[in-house]
């Protein structure tokens, strides 16, 4: 009578444990990947905030004697622009991202409905 017992508590408890694997495993995964993110996105600003202001500074030099306030104007325009769309295609990023641990939810999901379907043992 024990040994069923048993056999069930240990089939418990070896799925349970698969599944503290794989959440950790994700939970792993997602900060790795967002440590790489946080990084690449701070590289990336700070050549592009570096590159804009050359690109500003060299396009206002140059139209200087004829044009300088048509020239810093539409810069500011083009920047403003640029910054909507890099905060639409972030926002749009953030919001179709994956679900958070989606592999651990389905496989718990799974189990839980394989131990309904099984008739109860007497």
């Amino acid at each position: 009578m024990l040994k069923p017992l048993r056999s069930s508590l240990a089939l418990l408890i070896d799925t349970g444990a698969t599944r503290i694997e794989l959440a950790a495993t994700e939970l792993e995964e997602e900060r790795l990947r967002l440590v790489g993110l946080l990084i690449s996105t701070l590289a990336t600003m700070l050549l592009l905030g570096l590159t804009v202001m050359l690109l500003a500074t060299f396009v206002i030099v140059l139209l200087w004697d004829t044009h300088r306030l048509l020239g810093i104007g539409g810069l500011a325009v083009a920047s403003a622009v640029g910054t909507l769309l890099s905060a639409r295609r972030w926002y749009e990023r953030l919001v179709n991202r994956p679900p958070f641990m989606g592999a651990t939810v389905a496989e718990l999901q799974r189990d839980a409905q394989s131990l309904r379907a099984q008739p109860a043992r007497p």
